[in-house]
């Protein structure tokens, strides 16, 4: 049996309070040769499956006995009590019980979770459940425990789907909700199965019936096969609406997702799955700015609500409203102008204070920022690193990267091991040309841990791609990617214990990797690896957003298949209608086709909600320059090189003002 497998129960057996025991001692002793009064009695067992001799009532009544004997054993290694000597109890209890009777279903279906819960025998149980159902078609017991086994073995957990398996998985729960039509967890594993085999019709129905469940006791085989997801009917409304976004019946996705907020207001994820719907829903800022302001008024401790309802107003460019909404947080608080001692009000401080700092500069408002620095050192003490972090980032926005390279090394005297401030040094040494410097600092923290490590090497590659050396990066994110099932396994496990980052970027981490080596690889004038790494991605998630934009862009850059590359954008823009970047590659692709006011239209909402793109700002001086709008070209150029970092750009920026037109 697969090892991947193994460790999924062995987590699961963890997880239900069982103590660890190796397995190969456990089937060296677990089942011991049996007696021969026990070999006789098998003998006439058979005889009476076979129809020579029938079971008397004597039998049938000890192998009851039997049976209830093993379920006292079992019931007990399931609520912590297991040993060795218990295990091997309730297994020799539940096989005299079929000696006796061997048409007690429910014996088969008893040693088929033995093996699979803690024995790591997926194939044994498998042939119990069978043996199961085959005498009593109607067993939920035995249909549950061969689903599990299926979606198991489907590969659903990896994404990598055995599709005759899944197919299996499929009948096997079809039969589960048959006997128990308020199965959560059946209706759930259904619908994940299904979305698996791109059945999106079949998988809304299941999570539809899901979401209309009552909640499970049983959540934790759920978790372990899909990644960290919760069973619970919140999760069940949030995953519905989830997949109908995704089918584009929007007005019934909102509904959901609504109902999923209604029973968890306060959860980060549900809120962003409402900002994505509303916006399909063509309803814009105003639309989802009321619908977060309701949730507010309904509770004004919603911090997740606050937050989002911030940069909501900062996406519409209301900097100064949003502000306010971060102000309300410190309010509810009880924060005012005193330091903050207590450790969990610190960070809260220091995050809410980072957002209004972000804002600021974001809104170019740089006093503002400056008297949010200092009320940073006078509320989270002079030794804390944000201030210093966030004044170095100031300084880099004012192009005056070798003071901020000094504030950092000064700050780390004082906090030496502070990851954001070696990752923003290392940043800003690529950009001044001394990548190697830079990559030198993040090789530093590699200290053998996969999660950590992923990190780093994708900071390393991002260094070595900003200062133009293609070929480190890819060699960095190549590390990565190879790093990317280890550290993907730990960050789940950390989700599913509790101790996940709240801000962690959720997208699967080879994803993250593919997207950093197709982008090292497209620098680099490998256009055809750069491609093959964006569809490795879209052949998993062909809905995939950030890879369909950054495909149709790389299309576009190089003049290819413009008509393909335009849908392929199109389509990212409708799942995250408010991405900047999104939004200037479907201008670019406009603007490649000679559509000049379409082109104009998306690359003006392009730098109106990310002023500070280099990228957005040449691109849009392009097109005013197209249009004859000469002034317009001009000051979006000049704003363009103020923003530049890299020579290449900064070179060809200077050449269109100067006059000489430059490559478009």
């Amino acid at each position: 049996m697969c090892s991947r497998v193994k460790s999924i129960i062995h987590r699961w057996a963890i997880a239900i309070s069982i103590v660890s025991i190796a397995t190969s001692t456990l089937q060296a002793r677990v089942a011991p040769p049996l007696p021969q009064d026990a070999a006789a009695a098998k003998q006439e067992a058979k005889d009476s499956a076979a129809g020579k001799r029938p079971i008397t009532p004597e039998q049938r009544a000890r192998a009851y006995a039997k049976l209830l004997e093993g379920q006292r054993y079992y019931v007990g290694a399931r609520t912590g009590r297991l040993t060795i000597e218990t295990l091997r109890q309730a297994q020799r209890a539940f096989e005299e019980a079929l000696q006796l009777d061997p048409t007690l279903a429910e014996a088969h279906t008893a040693l088929g979770e033995l093996a699979f819960f803690f024995l790591d025998d997926v194939e044994t149980a498998e042939r119990e459940a069978q043996a199961a159902l085959k005498i009593d078609k109607d067993s939920y017991g035995a249909a549950r425990l061969l689903a599990r086994v299926l979606v198991l073995k489907s590969g659903l957990r990896e994404n990598k789907i055995d599709r005759p398996i899944a197919e299996r998985a499929i009948d096997a729960l079809r039969e589960v909700v048959r006997l128990n039509p308020s199965d959560a967890e059946g209706w759930a594993l259904l619908g994940e199965i299904y979305l698996a085999l791109g059945r999106q019709t079949e998988a809304i129905d299941a999570f539809t019936h899901w979401a209309a469940a009552p909640p499970s006791l049983d959540t934790r085989f759920y978790q372990i096969v899909t990644g960290g997801r919760e069973l619970s009917p919140d999760a069940a409304a949030a995953r519905l609406g989830e997949v109908l976004l995704r089918a584009g019946r929007t007005s019934e996705a909102i509904a959901a997702i609504r109902r999923a907020i209604a029973l968890e207001p306060s959860n980060r994820d549900y809120l962003a799955l409402l900002s994505r719907a509303l916006e399909a829903g063509g309803g814009g800022d105003a639309v989802l700015i009321a619908e977060l302001q309701r949730i507010v008024e309904s509770d004004p401790t919603n911090i997740a609500a606050l937050d989002l309802l911030a940069r909501s107003l900062a996406e519409a460019m209301r900097y100064d409203e949003a502000i306010k909404a971060y102000e309300k947080i410190l309010q509810a608080r009880g924060v005012g102008q005193n330091p903050v001692t207590n450790e969990e009000d610190k960070q809260l401080v220091s995050w809410i204070l980072e957002r209004i700092a972000s804002l600021q500069r974001q809104a170019g408002q740089t006093n503002g920022v400056m008297a949010t620095i200092e009320r940073m050192r006078r509320l989270l003490g002079r030794n804390d690193p944000t201030a210093d972090f966030h004044y170095a980032l100031l300084l880099r926005d004012q192009g005056k990267r070798a003071e901020a390279l000094q504030v950092l090394r000064t700050a780390r005297l004082r906090n030496p091991d502070q990851p954001a401030l070696i990752r923003l040094e290392a940043t800003i040494l690529g950009e001044m040309g001394r990548a190697d410097e830079g990559a030198a600092l993040l090789r530093a923290r590699l200290k053998g841990k996969p999660e950590d490590d992923f990190i780093e090497l994708l900071n390393i590659a991002n260094v070595y791609l900003q200062a133009g050396r293609a070929k480190e990066a890819i060699e960095a994110s190549r590390k990565a990617l190879d790093l990317a099932p280890a550290a993907q396994a730990a960050r789940n496990a950390a989700r599913q214990n509790g101790r996940g980052d709240q801000d962690d970027d959720r997208t699967d981490l080879q994803t993250q990797a593919l997207l950093m080596l197709s982008s090292a690889q497209e620098k680099a004038g490998d256009f055809k690896g750069s491609e093959e790494s964006l569809r490795r991605i879209l052949a998993k998630d062909p809905n995939n957003a950030t890879a369909l934009n950054n495909l149709g862009y790389f299309l576009v850059e190089r003049g290819e298949r413009l008509e393909e590359a335009l849908e392929m954008i199109k389509r990212a823009v409708q799942a995250e209608p408010t991405n900047a970047s999104f939004l200037d590659s479907l201008g670019w692709a406009y603007f490649k086709l000679g559509r000049l006011t379409e082109a104009e239209k998306y690359l003006s909402e392009a730098a109106r909600r990310n002023p500070a793109s280099a990228t957005i700002q040449e691109h849009l001086g392009d097109v005013y320059h197209k249009l004859g709008k000469t002034d317009l070209a001009r000051a979006a150029w000049r704003k363009a090189l103020t923003l530049s970092i890299e020579a290449a750009e900064t070179a060809r920026i200077r050449a269109k003002l100067d006059g000489s037109g430059g490559k478009n």
